[in-house]
C-alpha cells in the first residue's frame, strides 16, 4: 500500500540526513525489510515508510530517467512523468520552433521542465501540488538546470500563467487511480480552452488510451495531433497549436529512433489476403489515424479492418514496422496447429495476438505440448473476419 505522504515529511525526505541515509543503503541488497527495519532505527515511523517506498520507487524509475536513483517522487507522480526521452523529444520541438521561454503550469516531479531547461529554455513552472513542486526543485537541481526554472504554488484555472508559449499535462490520477474521464482531469477541458485561447503557441499532453474522437470534442481543435511512441509503447498523444504546429495535422513519431510519419488523416487500410510477409504496425501510426496511408505507400494491405496486421508480397524494412516473412497459416485449431508446428519442427514459439482472448502462455501450451524440433518461430493469433488464424513466421531481421 502506498504511503499517504504530506509535505512535512516530504520536506524531511529531502533533507541532507535522509540523502546521506538513502546514499548509504543504495547498494545494500534486495532485502527490503532488512532496509526498512534499519530506517526506523534512524526515522520516525512514517518517515521511514516513505523512504522505504522512496527507494523501491527510484529502482523503477532509472527506466525513465538516467538520474532515476537520486531523483523524489510519489508513485502516481511518477507513472504519470514523461521519461526522459520522450520529454527530451518534445523539448527539442519547442526549441526548434523559437521558443526561448514558457509556461509548464501543471509541471508535477519536473520532468518536461528539466527538459525544456536543457534545451536552452527559459521555463516558468507551477503546480497545485506543493510536495510535487518540492520535489521538482530537488530534481532541477540534481540535473543542473535549477537556475533556469522558476517555480511557485499554483492553480491554473484560478491563477493562469502570463501571456506567452504555454506547455499543459493536465493531471490523470487522483492518488494510486487513473481517471480515464478527461472531464475530471485537472485542468478539465473548459479550463485548457480558457488558457489556450490568444497565444502563439500552446501543446498539451493528453493519453493515448483515450478515444481521439473524445479529445477532439472536448480539447480546442488542435493544429496538429502527434502520437508519440517508445519501444513499441505507446506514450503520449501531443496537442500542438499555433507555431508549435508542423505543416501535417497528424504524425507519428518513434523512439528512441526518432523515426516520424506525418500526414493527412487516413486512418482504414484496402483490406486482402495474407501474403509473403506480414507486419506489425507501430501503435502510434495506428492511433495517429495514418495506418492508412502508410500502407498505401508501401503497397500493403489490412488483413481485417479490425485489427491491424498489414500483409505484402515484399519484404519491407522500415522502422514503423515489425516484418516477418510469412511460412504457413491455419486455422486456431490444436490438432492442425500441433500438425503444422511438428511439420516445421519447432521447438519454441514467440507469441504475438491481437482478436485473441487468450494469454500467449495458453496458446503456447496448447499448440506446443512438447518440443518437436529445435527451431524458434513466431506464432502470430489473429482474427480475420470471423476466422481466428494461427500465422507461422520467422522476423525479417533474424
Amino acid at each position: 500500500m502506498a504511503v499517504r505522504l504530506d509535505l512535512k515529511t516530504a520536506q524531511v525526505l529531502v533533507s541532507d540526513d535522509a540523502k546521506d541515509t538513502m546514499l548509504m543503503f543504495r547498494h545494500i541488497g534486495d532485502n527490503s525489510l532488512a532496509v526498512q527495519e534499519s530506517f526506523r532505527g534512524m526515522f520516525p515511523k512514517k518517515v521511514a515508510e516513505a523512504m522505504g517506498e522512496l527507494r523501491a520507487l527510484r529502482t523503477r524509475a532509472v527506466h525513465k530517467f538516467a538520474l532515476g536513483r537520486d531523483m523524489y517522487f510519489t508513485k502516481a507522480q511518477l507513472e504519470q512523468a514523461s521519461s526522459e526521452p520522450v520529454a527530451a523529444y518534445r523539448a527539442k520541438r519547442f526549441a526548434n520552433a523559437g521558443v526561448s521561454e514558457l509556461h509548464d503550469c501543471c509541471c508535477g516531479i519536473g520532468a518536461d521542465a528539466i527538459a525544456m531547461a536543457k534545451a536552452g529554455i527559459t521555463v516558468h513552472a507551477a503546480d497545485k501540488d506543493a510536495i510535487a513542486l518540492l520535489y521538482a526543485e530537488q530534481n532541477a537541481e540534481l540535473h543542473g538546470v535549477g537556475d533556469k526554472i522558476d517555480f511557485r504554488e499554483a492553480l491554473c484555472a484560478e491563477d493562469p500563467p502570463g501571456e506567452g508559449i504555454l506547455f499543459l499535462d493536465p493531471a490523470r490520477r487522483r492518488g494510486s487511480r487513473r481517471i480515464m474521464n478527461p472531464e475530471d482531469w485537472s485542468p478539465d477541458p473548459a479550463t485548457v480552452h480558457k488558457l489556450v485561447e490568444g497565444r502563439d503557441g500552446v501543446a498539451i499532453k493528453l493519453s493515448p488510451a483515450v478515444d481521439m474522437d473524445i479529445l477532439l470534442d472536448l480539447f480546442p481543435t488542435p493544429d496538429e495531433i502527434e502520437l508519440i511512441s517508445y519501444r513499441g509503447e505507446a506514450k503520449e498523444n501531443v496537442f500542438w497549436y499555433g507555431k508549435l504546429a508542423g505543416d501535417a495535422p497528424r504524425r507519428a513519431t518513434i523512439l528512441p529512433e526518432g523515426a516520424t510519419y506525418a500526414g493527412e488523416e487516413q486512418a482504414a487500410a484496402p483490406t486482402g489476403e495474407i501474403a509473403a510477409y506480414i507486419y506489425d504496425p507501430d501503435p502510434a501510426l495506428v492511433r495517429a489515424g495514418l495506418l492508412g496511408r502508410f500502407a498505401e505507400e508501401k503497397k500493403l494491405w489490412n488483413l481485417d479492418p479490425e485489427i491491424g496486421y498489414l500483409s505484402g508480397d515484399e519484404a519491407i524494412s522500415d522502422p514503423f514496422l515489425d516484418g516477418f516473412r510469412v511460412i504457413a497459416s491455419e486455422s486456431l485449431d490444436p490438432r492442425k496447429m500441433r500438425a503444422l508446428l511438428r511439420e516445421h519442427e519447432v521447438g519454441r514459439l514467440v507469441i504475438r495476438k491481437r482478436g485473441i482472448a487468450e494469454r500467449p502462455q495458453t496458446l503456447e501450451q496448447r499448440f506446443l505440448p512438447k518440443r518437436y524440433g529445435e527451431r524458434t518461430l513466431t506464432l502470430i493469433a489473429t482474427r480475420i473476419g470471423d476466422r481466428h488464424v494461427g500465422i507461422l513466421a520467422e522476423p525479417l531481421d533474424a
